[in-house]
C-alpha cells in the first residue's frame, strides 16, 4: 500500500524526533533554545562586566599617570612610587629610563615595546594630555623560569619549602602578562631647569614621557568570579525552561486528548455526541468547533442516507405490492382474470419499479463532472415542446435564440428539462410557459406554471429527495418525488443552478435554470455551403 503524503503546508518532523511525544519534543526544543540564548546572554554579561571593570581600571591609570606626572614635573630624580601603583615607566627624550616600577617585568625591555611618545605639554604647562596606546609584552626570561621551575615544569623546592610568596607572585605576574596586548597610558612631562638631574633641553629643562600599564588583573578577576555561577545558572535556566515548556504543553494538549477520546467513542449509534469546546480563543477551540461542525454534517448525512433508504423502500413497496397482488391473483384464480390486463398491469408496475431504481442509481452516483459534449439547449427545448403539445396543459415556447450551446451530457440535460416540464404540467391549471435566453455567458431557461404558487419554504424543500407536496399526492399518487432532486443534481454537475420562486406576477411558480454558455460553433462559410 503506498504511503500517504502529508497534506500541503505541513512540515515533516525529523525522524529522530518523530518517535518522541509532542510534550517532550517541545521541551527539548525550548530547552535547547533557552540554552543557546542564556549561554549567549551569559557570555555577553561576563564580557560586559570585564569591559566595564577594565574601563574603570583605565580611568584609574589615567589618574595615576597624572599624579605621577605631577610628581615628575617637580622632582629632581623622577617620581616616588608607592605600593599598589602598578607598572609604570618614565623615559626622557634620549630614551633613558628615569624611574619606574615593573614588578616582575624587565624594565630594560619595555622602552623598545612602548608606543611613540605623544607631543609635549603646551607652553606654560608641565603636564600634557594623557593618551592611550597598547604594548605587547615579551615572554619571561629563561633564567627567571629556571629560578622557579624544574625541567619537568614543576616548582623547584628551596630551603624552607616553596619559593617566597613575593618572588612567586612576581613570577606568576610575569607569566600572566607575557605575550599579551596591554593598554598603556602615556603622559608627556616637562620639568623646569634646575630640577633635572639629566637635562634634555638647551634651557636645562627635562622632557620625558610617563607610561602607566593598565593590567587586566581586576577586570579578569571580577569576570572570573562570575564564571562558576554562570556555568551553573545557564544549564539550570535551560532546564527550568524545558520543564516549564513540558508542563505548559501537556496542560495545553489536555483539551486535544479530550477531543480525541470523545471522537474515538462516537459510532453510528451515537452520532449526536459532540466534543468539548474549551474556553478561550485559540486554535484548539477552533479545532473543537470545526470537529463539532464536521460531526453535525456527518450526522445530517447519515440521517439523510437513512431517510433516503427508508423513502426508497417505501416507494418501492407500492409497485412491488401491486405486482405481487396481480401475480398472486393470476395464480390463485386463473379463470377469473383477463391475462392481457394482468400482464399489462404487471408491465406498468415493473416500469415504475425500473424508473424508480434508475432514479435512485442516478442520485447515488458520486458527483462526477458531466461529459464535455456540445449540446444546443435551444434545439433541445424545441424538441420537448413538440412532445408536450398533446398534453392537457400544452407547453408554449415564448422565446428562444437560434442556438444556446453548453458543454455537458446531452442525455442528462434532456432528462433535466423533461423533469421540469413534467413537474410544471402536473401542477399547471391551464398552461406552461417556457423561455430560453442566452447573454453570451449564461444560458437561462425558465419554466412557469400557473398553478398554486409555492411558499418560500416550499421553494427550497421541493428539491429534496422524495418530497411531494399535498397537492401532488392528491393529483398524482404515482409520483416518486425524485424528479426535481434529479434535475438540481444534473444542474450542479453542469456547474449550473436550479431554483424555484413564486411567479411575478402571480399566480404560479417559476423554475429558473442557469448553465454556463459554451462558445458558439463556427458558422460554415459560403464556399463550404456551395460545395
Amino acid at each position: 500500500m503506498p504511503e500517504r503524503r502529508s497534506p500541503a503546508g505541513t512540515r515533516r518532523v525529523p525522524a529522530p524526533l518523530r518517535r518522541l511525544p509532542a510534550q517532550l519534543r517541545t521541551a527539548l526544543v525550548a530547552g535547547l533554545a533557552a540554552l543557546l540564548l542564556s549561554g549567549g546572554a551569559a557570555w555577553w554579561f561576563r564580557q560586559y562586566v570585564h569591559d566595564a571593570v577594565y574601563q574603570e581600571s583605565d580611568q584609574r591609570a589615567i589618574e595615576l599617570s597624572l599624579r605621577l606626572a605631577g610628581q615628575a614635573a617637580t622632582g629632581w630624580k623622577g617620581t616616588s612610587a608607592s605600593p599598589g601603583d602598578g607598572t609604570f615607566l618614565q623615559i626622557d627624550r634620549t630614551g633613558r629610563i628615569v624611574t619606574g616600577s615593573g614588578g616582575a617585568l624587565d624594565l630594560a625591555d619595555l622602552p623598545a615595546l612602548l608606543p611613540p611618545p605623544p607631543p609635549g605639554p603646551p607652553p606654560g604647562k608641565a603636564v600634557g594630555q594623557p593618551r592611550d596606546g597598547t604594548v605587547r609584552l615579551r615572554g619571561v626570561d629563561e633564567a627567571e623560569r629556571a629560578r622557579f621551575h624544574l625541567p619537568d615544569g614543576s616548582l623547584r623546592p628551596i630551603s624552607g619549602g616553596f619559593p617566597e610568596a613575593k618572588d612567586l607572585s612576581a613570577h606568576t605576574e610575569a607569566h600572566y602578562l607575557s605575550h599579551r596586548l596591554i593598554k598603556v597610558v602615556a603622559t608627556p612631562v616637562t620639568a623646569p631647569a634646575g630640577r633635572c638631574e639629566h637635562p634634555t633641553e638647551p634651557d636645562g629643562s627635562c622632557r620625558s614621557t610617563l607610561y602607566v600599564l593598565v593590567a587586566p588583573y581586576v577586570a579578569e578577576y571580577v569576570a572570573g568570579t562570575l564564571t562558576l555561577p554562570l556555568a551553573l545558572g545557564v544549564p539550570a535556566a535551560a532546564l527550568a525552561v524545558a520543564t516549564t515548556a513540558w508542563a505548559v504543553t501537556r496542560r495545553s494538549l489536555r483539551p486535544v486528548e479530550a477531543i480525541r477520546r470523545e471522537v474515538a467513542e462516537i459510532n453510528d449509534s451515537s452520532l449526536d455526541r459532540r466534543v468539548p469546546v474549551p474556553e478561550g480563543r485559540d486554535p484548539i477551540r477552533s479545532l473543537a468547533r470545526t470537529t463539532n461542525t464536521t460531526l453535525d454534517r456527518l450526522e445530517d448525512a447519515v440521517d439523510s442516507q437513512r431517510r433516503f433508504v427508508a423513502d426508497a423502500a417505501h416507494e418501492l413497496r407500492s409497485p412491488l405490492a401491486a405486482l405481487h397482488y396481480q401475480l398472486e391473483t393470476a395464480l390463485d384464480h386463473p379463470d377469473s382474470i383477463d391475462p392481457a390486463e394482468t400482464l399489462k398491469g404487471a408491465l406498468v408496475a415493473t416500469r415504475r419499479i425500473h424508473g424508480l431504481t434508475e432514479d435512485l442509481l442516478l442520485l447515488a452516483r458520486p458527483d462526477r463532472p458531466a461529459a464535455h459534449s456540445l449540446v444546443d439547449l435551444a434545439g433541445l427545448t424545441r424538441e420537448l415542446v413538440l412532445e408536450y403539445q398533446h398534453m392537457d396543459h400544452p407547453v408554449t415556447l415564448s422565446r428562444a435564440p437560434d442556438q444556446a450551446p453548453v458543454r455537458g451530457d446531452g442525455l442528462q440535460l434532456h432528462r433535466l428539462l423533461r423533469n421540469l416540464l413534467d413537474n410544471a404540467v402536473r401542477h399547471a391549471r391551464t398552461a406552461v410557459l417556457l423561455n430560453v435566453t442566452d447573454d453570451g455567458r449564461t444560458t437561462t431557461i425558465t419554466v412557469h406554471n400557473d398553478g398554486t404558487a409555492l411558499t418560500p419554504d416550499e421553494c427550497e424543500r421541493v428539491f429534496e429527495r422524495f418530497t411531494r407536496l399535498d397537492e401532488a399526492r392528491t393529483r398524482d399518487a404515482g409520483g416518486s418525488g425524485l424528479g426535481l432532486a434529479i434535475a438540481r443534481d444534473i444542474a450542479h454537475r453542469h456547474h449550473g443552478t436550479l431554483t424555484a420562486h413564486p411567479a411575478d406576477p402571480p399566480p404560479g411558480t417559476t423554475f429558473t435554470l442557469h448553465i454556463p454558455t459554451a462558445p458558439h460553433p463556427a458558422r460554415p462559410s459560403d464556399a463550404d455551403t456551395t460545395s
